[in-house]
């Protein structure tokens, strides 16, 4: 169908977007239709999945607490109960559905690093982790942190609204493991869409019944993400490009003690990049005197990297006098504040809980799942739900 769908001339394909944006617009009618409660949640999340705004298959965050039962358990090392039971049954219910294509959890770059640091019992524990992510990974915190930075700053140029980072799911994953997410779940059919009908048996008496329609809604966003990655890539080409032209610039017009201060002070700060995608993508006025309207913009204050990180060390200095221990530190909160965005569910240490739910409430603001390594039956309920019926 997407074959048939890219033969299509120009004239055929408008009339084809047509209809495509009537059916889509008629599901998003219906699901906001429904009282608010699990279905209506479940359903817009999948209708965002067939729009290509969220990964096909839905990612798992696991905190630091979280890793370390799990790797103890792994190793054979004792734990105290429930943390034992909880967490051999974490283990293997994420196993399941990683084996099963149904969930992915992903390695992130601070929990794989420390443990490629330890003896040969880390290295042990790696291999545990590498069996839950099948070797997928998210991108470094800081990565995805510049990736959300380089969108905020062309849609503050373009004069654009806010930036909706869920819909760029693939700037938190490596490329290898967006390519391996795809291939597992090439299409999505929402099987439960006969909930949407308006009396029983319409949905299903339509022309190719409910799992064509979830086909024909993901037909152009197939096109269209082909078309994104390879522009990102382009774009990441020039913007390279770019900074070297910038760096030989300066060289020739300022001397070689001042040039050493100058790019010093910039690389520090992340200047160096943001100056030159600033003026590459017409940013007024050129140079650090226009980038300052951009930092002083909502646009950059509504970084999801930048605004989580800071409402969550805030939190914790106000709130937690005993100060950060080891399993809240700063490198957890880095990932958490770059990942949580993309992620569908986190599993997080208690205290982490208590901020980034209880408190700031960033599962409703970014629609994610979080939960507190305590709460095993809530996480095992959710988990049930992704594997589906028996």
């Amino acid at each position: 169908m997407v074959k048939h769908y890219n033969r299509l001339d120009k004239g055929a394909r408008a009339y084809a977007d047509e209809i495509f944006d009537q059916l889509d617009a008629g599901v998003r009618q219906r699901i906001d239709s429904l009282p608010e409660g699990r279905e209506k949640k479940v359903l817009s999340r999948k209708l965002s999945m067939v729009r290509g705004e969220r990964s096909p298959v839905p990612a798992v965050y696991l905190d630091t607490p979280v890793i370390e039962n799990i790797i103890r358990h792994g190793l054979g090392q004792r734990l105290a109960e429930p943390t034992a039971a909880n967490s051999k049954a974490l283990y293997e219910e994420v196993l399941a559905l990683v084996k099963d294509g149904k969930l992915i959890c992903p390695e992130d770059s601070f929990h794989r690093e420390a443990l490629q640091m330890g003896g040969h019992q880390a290295w042990e524990g790696l291999n545990v982790i590498r069996m839950l992510s099948e070797g997928l990974s998210f991108k470094h915190s800081q990565s995805i942190e510049d990736f959300q930075i380089f969108r905020a700053l062309r849609g503050f140029i373009n004069g654009n609204g806010p930036v909706n980072y869920r819909r760029f799911w693939q700037d938190a994953f490596q490329k290898e493991t967006v390519n391996a997410i795809m291939k597992k779940r090439s299409s999505i059919l929402l099987r439960v869409v006969l909930a949407l009908a308006e009396k029983p048996g319409d949905a299903a008496s339509q022309q190719g019944g409910p799992g064509s329609l979830s086909t024909r809604l993901r037909i152009r966003y197939d096109e269209a993400f082909l078309k994104n990655e390879q522009q990102l890539q382009q774009r990441s080409t020039r913007h390279l490009r770019d900074l070297v032209r910038l760096g030989m610039k300066y060289q020739g017009r300022m001397g070689e003690a001042q040039k050493r201060g100058l790019d010093g002070f910039w690389a520090g700060q992340k200047i160096d990049l943001a100056v030159s995608l600033w003026n590459y993508y017409g940013g007024k006025p050129e140079g650090m005197e226009g980038l300052v309207s951009f930092y002083e913009s909502e646009h950059f204050r509504d970084v999801p990297a930048i605004k989580i990180k800071r409402d969550v060390w805030n939190a914790f200095s106000v709130n937690h006098k005993e100060g950060l221990r080891r399993v809240t530190g700063p490198g957890d909160i880095n990932i958490i504040s770059s990942i949580l965005p993309y992620a569908d569910i986190m599993i997080l240490g208690r205290r982490m809980t208590e901020v980034v739910r209880d408190m700031l409430t960033l599962d409703v603001k970014f629609d994610s799942e979080i939960y507190s390594v305590d709460e095993h039956d809530l996480i095992m309920a959710a988990l049930k739900e992704i594997a589906g019926p028996d």
